[in-house]
């Protein structure tokens, strides 16, 4: 992928590059709640 891959000539970012965003984010959020929920879980089960 090239630098003029990322941008029209009117400043537009391209469909693709959106997506492949929209993508980043839906998994990085999922990563998030994941490892959040796996320290509440862990904290739940060991005893205090």
């Amino acid at each position: 992928m090239s630098i003029t891959d990322l941008h029209y000539r009117d400043g537009a970012a391209p469909r693709g590059f959106i997506r492949r965003f929209g993508w980043f984010v839906a998994i990085w959020a999922a990563s998030t709640v994941a490892f959040i929920s796996l320290a509440t879980l862990l904290r739940l089960l060991v005893p205090h």
